[in-house]
């Protein structure tokens, strides 16, 4: 069941969701291949290399989301800004290895030009609607009418060490709606969120025969925009 979100389909169904959203997605999904978070890897500036004082420091995903709002693209200076670790740092050792300046630069351009280009994406922060566990299952169920919904475990771990440790595990239907009530629209991708048909399972003959993260996602999105305020 499982595509790319780099299809014209794909792109055109979150065009029709939020910038902040789509951005997520798009970013995530060229920088994870990379073992790179854009919530957590920065793009750092100086004013100039003699003394390194950085003056700007934003995550990945702020940066790209700016871009792409002000319907703009970038155009880094070499040397005075990079992509590292750690906020507000410009020491070698914290810079990220297999992503330099020029290659983010050019993932914003793809990103930019992807949700601006004609029909472009609706820049409003248009809010979720007031919606009950109902609504939500009703949609989720008229997306895939032939697997059980109830049925559908989304569970997350941590790793603590080297040991992968149960954080939290519920119905898809339950832990899309209780994001929704925050006005956040989940994203499920990593590996520290699976896809179960046993709740408070991470059994592999438990994993759901059907779905996986990226499938629910895309079930997120075919659904999200009529969610839309």
């Amino acid at each position: 069941m499982s595509d790319s979100f780099y299809t014209f389909s794909k792109i055109s169904q979150l065009k029709k969701i939020r910038a902040d959203f789509a951005v997520k997605v798009l970013l995530t999904e060229r920088l994870q291949a990379l073992g790179v978070s854009p919530f957590r890897t920065y793009l750092n500036t100086v004013v100039d290399r003699i003394d390194d004082k950085v003056h700007s420091s934003r995550t990945l995903y702020e940066e790209t989301l700016e871009y792409v709002e002000k319907e703009a693209l970038p155009d880094y200076a070499q040397g005075t800004s990079n992509v590292f670790s750690r906020q507000y740092s410009f020491d070698p050792k914290d810079r990220i290895e297999g992503l330099g300046l020029i290659e983010f630069e050019n993932i914003i351009i793809d990103i930019v030009r992807w949700l601006t280009t004609a029909p472009s994406i609706n820049l409003s922060n248009r809010r979720l609607r007031s919606l009950s566990v109902e609504d939500v299952h009703a949609a989720l169920k008229y997306t895939v009418p032939d697997i059980n919904i109830d049925e559908v475990y989304v569970t997350s771990v941590v790793t603590v060490g080297e040991e992968r440790k149960m954080f939290n595990s519920r119905r898809l239907v339950e832990d899309v709606h209780a994001s929704l009530q925050h006005d956040d629209i989940p994203y499920y991708h990593g590996d520290d969120v699976g896809v179960y048909s046993v709740a408070y399972s991470l059994q592999e003959h438990h994993l759901h025969p059907h779905l996986t993260p990226r499938d629910i996602s895309n079930l997120v999105i075919d659904v999200v925009p009529g969610f839309l305020a």
